[in-house]
């Protein structure tokens, strides 16, 4: 068994070699679930732990797609390998950290359904987490078999897309299932991610030729889904490629600034044009935003989103500015105390 079959590569091996460690081999995260891990080596399908260490903080806690160093005897996972990309988001409710939900993608499959429940206004979210996570961001209309005429949603869809491509598919009938596949090499890993009830469960089905996956009814009510997929796992395709359906996300708040200016280059473009630097895009002369929503060159509910993930984004901010004071305080406070140790056995 081979672990190039899993992404492994050369730049990986030269990695993992500096590393120097004893009694260890390398190994890829397969899947992650109630703190115990299933990981690929070149030796098969192995369960292990990992150490607390790396569990404590939700960035640096293992996840699935990564690259570790695993000790052979008993199976442990020591350390791991710097990811090339990451595709997180703030962790749900009120906690200040990051929450990484896969590693080392290159294709990030970001899918939304052509009914009821097709939203813009959360397709640029997925954006920004896309374009931050380094991966390559592709949008998946799914559902085309519902209709005849989408060409309003793929209007809309590629307007915020950027440079990322939107293809129309349909996990039903096949549409446009070898477009994504042909997206695809040997080695290589993608993602699908969305909210529930979008189709991802039946794509991955398509995609791979197998039925991997429970399909879940969608509410007639309000035409959402219930979760099908309960764990992240990776997926090895019959064509060589690996994939990972992620479970649909309630709640998509962006960690970093830099994922969020890409997805909204545009508003930014646009709001660099002001005569003022300051501007609140309110009363002020020359308001380079005013004239563009007069002109509806920039849509009004676009830029509202713009404002509303920045704001999330200054509190998050705060927050952890906050939480670095704190820890300053601890670390200030433990420096303190062992230097009165020091002190007293010196007298």
């Amino acid at each position: 068994m081979s672990l190039e079959q899993y992404g492994w590569d050369a730049d990986w091996a030269s990695e993992y070699a500096r590393l120097d460690r004893d009694g260890c081999e390398p190994a890829r995260i397969q899947s992650a679930l109630r703190g115990a891990y299933n990981l690929w080596t070149a030796d098969g399908l192995v369960e292990a732990p990992a150490r607390q260490k790396l569990v404590r903080d939700p960035a640096e806690r293992p996840c699935t797609g990564d690259w570790v160093v695993l000790q052979s005897n008993p199976p442990l996972v020591e350390a791991v390998l710097s990811r090339r990309t990451r595709v997180s988001r703030k962790a749900p409710g009120e906690a200040t950290a990051e929450q990484i939900l896969a590693a080392n993608l290159d294709l990030l499959l970001i899918v939304a359904g052509l009914d009821r429940d097709y939203n813009p206004r959360r397709l640029e979210r997925y954006m920004a987490v896309a374009w931050d996570s380094g991966a390559r961001p592709v949008i998946l209309l799914n559902k085309a078999d519902l209709g005849e005429d989408f060409s309003e949603q793929i209007e809309e869809t590629r307007s915020l897309a950027g440079e990322a491509d939107v293809l129309l598919v349909s996990a039903a009938s096949g549409l446009g299932i070898e477009q994504v596949q042909a997206l695809l090499e040997p080695g290589k890993t993608a993602a699908l991610i969305g909210s529930s009830g979008v189709g991802k469960s039946a794509l991955t089905n398509r995609l791979v030729g197998k039925e991997l996956r429970a399909v879940g009814e969608v509410r007639e009510a309000d035409g959402r889904g219930r979760h099908t997929t309960v764990g992240r796992e990776l997926i090895v395709a019959p064509a060589g490629w690996l994939l990972m359906d992620l479970p649909g996300i309630r709640e998509v708040r962006p960690w970093n600034e830099t994922g969020v200016a890409e997805a909204f280059e545009d508003v930014e473009e646009i709001i660099a044009r002001c005569r003022f630097s300051d501007c609140k895009h309110d009363k002020e002369p020359g308001c380079a935003v005013r004239e563009a929503l007069a002109d509806e060159s920039l849509e009004r509910a676009r830029f509202n989103n713009y404002l509303k993930v920045q704001a999330e984004l200054a509190v998050l901010d705060q927050q952890r500015a906050k939480r670095e004071a704190i820890e300053d305080k601890k670390k200030l406070r433990k420096l303190h105390h062992a230097n009165r140790k020091r002190s007293k056995r010196r007298t």
